[in-house]
Parts: C-alpha cells; structure tokens; sequence
C-alpha cells in the first residue's frame, strides 16, 4: 500500500470525487487550491483525498472517497492516519464536514474526530438534486474536529518498539528482523534519530531529537524457545504500521494482544513430537516399525519436555535426561518388541523434538548478516544442547552395554 501526492491533472478523478460530493461547482470551489492524495494497494486505487488548509493553523478534509469494492478494508482509516500526520507539524486542528450519514460519523468518530457543530439542511440549500443514502435523504452538514498533536510520544514509541523487538527475539527472530523491526516502527512514529544494538539475548535502544539524548533504555532478554507463529504476528503488525493502518494505541493493543496469544493445547504439542519424530526417523532411512516406535517416543519425550518447562529445570537437565529417556525407550523397544530393528534408527528419530533446529539456523544467518557476537552465542547455545543430548544418549547406551548387555551374557552362559 502507498499513498502519492496528486499535483496534475485533478480533474481526471471527478468521476471518483462526485461520489461523496454529488454536485460539480461545489468541488470546482476546493479542488485547485486542496492537497490531492491517493492510496493505491499495488496498482488499483483504493482512497482518494482532497485537503485545504486555512491560516490560523487548521485544515480541513474536504472530500474522502473509497473505491467500490474496498469498504472496510481499512483504507479510509489509513488515509485519515496518514493526513494527521501530514498536517501535525503545521496545524493544530483537522475539520471534516460530512453528511448526517451514521456510518460515516462513526467512521470519523473512530478515527479521533468528535462533532462540534452541525449546519441545518445544508445539503438541501446548496445542492440542486436531493441526496439520499439507504433511502434516507441527507439534509444537515456535520462538522467534526480532531486535535492534531505535534508532540511525538518519544518514550511511548521506543517503549512499544522495544517491546515489539524483545518479543520477535524472545520467540527466535533474527537479529537483523529485530532491529529493522525497530527502526521502521520509530520511523513510522516519527522518531527519526534511533541506534539499536539488539544481541542475542539484550537490546540497547537510543532516541535522540535535534542532537541531543532524549531516551535511553535497556531490555534484558532471556533465551527461550522458538514460536514462529508469534513472530509472523509480529512482523504483519510492524507491516501495517508502516503502511499507516494504525495509531500508536491500536499498535501496542495489537501487540498485547499478541504477546498474549494462548499457547497450543498440551496434546497437540505432544502428538506433533510424536509425529515430527516418526516423519524424521523415516526420512532418514529408519523402517517402518522403527519410524511407529519413535512417534511413541517423541510424545513420551514431550511430556517429560512439558514436565520439566513447567517445574522450571534447567536446559542441562531437560536435554540429557531427555536423551536418557530416548535411549532407554529405544532399548526397551529393541529387546521386548519381537521384530527386527536398529536401535540407532529410532534414537536418531526420537531425539529431533530436542534438536534446536530454528536456533541453529538463526545462529548461521547472523553470522552470514555479520553479527557475530549474536551468532556466536547462538551457535554456542545451540551446539551445547547437542552436547547434552549426546551425554544423554551416551550414558544410556553405556549402562545398556557395560552393565545390562553382560547382564544378559551371563544369563546366556548360564542356560
């Protein structure tokens, strides 16, 4: 979506502009001296504009037209967003007078205008044919403002910038996404002069107006898990505020909002492991049989996996008693399962829900985007979790070989 100032040929939207205001000479008396502007969603037009400003630091919306077809798909509010913030630096009020139309007040009255007076049979004096809407004829001109505040909020915008990056970052965005991420949203908001310097796990953000530090904080940001979900929220929210489908306050209610998604019920996260381990052990060459033990041990794992985040265990604990209950049920399936099988298929199967896939990933493409601390450390934490899960499945094999294994010799020399 973008919106382009129409300097020439204003007349070829007549067409467009006689919608909203039915009658010529009445557009004739506005249109050489208003600010035209268009929003176009790829190449069709959406909204059209028409805006004049008086001397004492006032402007008014004088015709505001959506295209057949394009009502309520936000393209009425962006335009209105995008005039407020046009005229802000030199008015300090906007005007709009429309007809005694209900969806249309409310409308305006959504986008922070209220009514201040109203122009009885307006639109019978001056207009030569009736206008009706709904089948209800529109006599009186109403007239709304809204304070255009040319003050920006620059703690509230860094504030709700850095949410938005601490939130991408806690669910497994990239660097470079955190940080541009910010740096549109400041922009967007009118918070020009910002350096960020997003880590792995902390983000340094400084605001700065007219050469002099305004803001400064810090957010500390704990490793945690991926959700991928959370950061595709996220990175359509940051795409419809630069596109000026929103306010400020609509932005951090959307944000909340999606911080506070409801996580994917216990079973399904369960029967996925499960699933993602059976799909994997086939992919990498195990059999059949060994693919439908490893869906059973993805989704013990996964309790134990559920267990543990709940009880707030460490990531040590978590991954080597994880490749512990891996190699153990692997064991178990291979001795009491009458049907032949690799024990290495269904580990290697088992132990994909553990592997730090997204994690590693990341780690590469920030290295590859030059952030090496970030990928460093990202790299490190992904290849210990690798560590653990190796101890794990070590300490199992080596209990099942030394100990149970001549177990089991013994007996055969017995009998």
């Amino acid at each position: 979506m973008r919106i382009e100032h129409i300097i020439e040929n204003k007349t070829e939207y007549m067409d467009l502009l006689l919608l909203t205001d039915p009658q010529r000479d009445m557009i004739d008396r506005y249109l050489d001296t208003g600010d035209m502007f268009a929003l176009y969603e790829g190449k069709e037009l959406c909204t059209l504009a028409v805006v004049t400003v008086s001397g004492n630091r006032e402007c008014e919306i004088r015709n505001l037209v959506t295209t057949y077809g394009n009502g309520g798909k936000g393209y009425t509010r962006a335009m209105i967003y995008f005039l407020s913030e046009r005229y802000r630096e030199k008015c300090d009020s906007m005007y709009v007078g429309t007809w005694n139309y209900d969806e249309s007040l409310r409308v305006y009255k959504k986008c922070g205008f209220v009514e201040v007076h109203r122009q009885a049979n307006y639109f019978v004096k001056n207009y030569k044919e009736p206008i009706y809407l709904d089948g209800k004829q529109m006599t009186d001109r109403v007239y709304l403002k809204k304070s255009l505040d040319a003050e920006v909020d620059i703690k509230r915008v860094v504030n709700f910038a850095l949410d938005a990056g601490r939130i991408l970052l806690k669910n497994g965005a990239e660097i470079f996404r955190v940080d541009e991420t910010i740096q549109r949203i400041c922009k967007r908001f009118h918070v020009e002069k910002v350096d960020t310097f997003v880590l792995s796990h902390a983000i340094f953000i400084n605001a700065e107006r007219d050469g002099e530090e305004v803001y400064s904080k810090i957010k500390h940001v704990p490793l945690s898990s991926a959700n991928l979900l959370i950061v595709a929220e996220v990175n359509d929210l940051s795409r419809k505020i630069t596109a000026g489908m929103m306010n400020l306050e609509e932005a951090i209610d959307e944000l909340n909002r999606i911080e506070h998604l409801p996580a994917k019920k216990k079973y399904q996260l369960i029967i996925s492991a499960g699933v993602g381990a059976s799909a994997f052990g086939h992919l990498l060459g195990a059999s059949a049989m060994e693919s439908i033990c490893a869906f059973f041990i993805g989704c013990v794992l996964y309790i134990w996996v559920l267990f543990a985040g709940r009880h707030r265990l460490s990531k040590i604990i978590i991954n080597i008693f994880g490749g512990i209950l891996i190699t153990s049920m692997a064991v178990m399936m291979y001795v009491f399962v009458p049907v032949s099988m690799q024990i290495d298929g269904m580990i290697i199967a088992g132990i994909m829900p553990l592997v730090p896939g997204v994690a590693f990933v990341n780690a590469i493409r920030d290295i590859a985007d030059s952030d090496f601390l970030s990928g460093t450390v990202r790299m490190i934490d992904a290849l210990l979790v690798f560590v653990y899960i190796a101890t794990g499945v070590g300490l199992a094999l080596g209990v099942y070989s030394n100990w149970i294994g001549g177990i089991g010799v013994c007996l055969t020399g017995l009998l």
